[in-house]
C-alpha cells in the first residue's frame, strides 16, 4: 500500500512540474513588468539566491541578523517589518508563495534601482545592504553578488 501512495505522489509531482514551472514563468514575467525589472534578472536572482526552489529557509544567519531569508527570492524577514509589507499584513507564510515572493523581491530590487540607479551596483544592494560591510569591502561584496546573477542569467537564456 505505502509503495502504491509514494507511486501516486510521484506520477501526480510528475504531471503537475510543468504547470509548476509555468506558473513560476508568469510569476517573472508579472512581477517584472509590474515593477519595471527584467524578468531575466529577477529568475537570476532566484538561481542565486535558492536555485529555484520556492521552499528554500536560510536560517543560517539567524543568530547574528534575527532573520531567516525565505523563499525563491529569499527575502529577509526583517522586511516583514517594513512598509508597505508590515501595513499590509505580508508574513513567512505570504513570501512562501512563489509569486508573492518574487513580487516582494521585484519590489526590493526596484527599491535598490531608485536609491543607486539601474546599475550592476544595485543588484549586488539586493544582496549586499552592507550594513557592517563600508567601502571596498561593500563594492566587492556586491560585485561578487552581481557576476552571480549575470552567470545565472547567461545559463538560463
Amino acid at each position: 500500500m505505502f509503495s502504491l501512495r509514494v507511486s501516486v505522489w510521484v506520477a501526480s509531482a510528475l504531471i503537475a512540474a510543468p504547470f509548476y514551472s509555468q506558473a513560476h514563468a508568469f510569476c517573472f514575467d508579472e512581477a517584472g513588468a509590474l515593477y519595471g525589472v527584467p524578468a531575466n534578472l529577477l529568475r537570476g536572482i532566484a538561481q542565486v539566491e535558492s536555485s529555484m526552489n520556492p521552499h528554500a529557509l536560510n536560517e543560517g544567519h539567524v543568530k547574528r541578523t534575527r532573520s531567516v531569508d525565505i523563499g525563491l527570492m529569499q527575502i529577509n524577514s526583517r522586511w516583514l517589518t517594513s512598509e508597505p509589507l508590515k501595513s499590509l499584513g505580508y508574513t513567512q507564510a505570504h513570501l512562501l508563495n512563489p509569486c508573492a515572493n518574487v513580487k516582494v523581491g521585484a519590489w526590493i530590487l526596484a527599491q535598490e534601482f531608485r536609491q543607486l540607479g539601474t546599475n550592476w551596483d544595485a543588484v549586488g544592494a539586493y544582496n549586499a545592504s552592507c550594513r557592517t560591510l563600508k567601502g571596498d569591502d561593500c563594492s566587492r561584496a556586491r560585485l561578487t553578488y552581481a557576476w552571480k546573477v549575470f552567470r545565472a542569467m547567461e545559463r538560463h537564456q
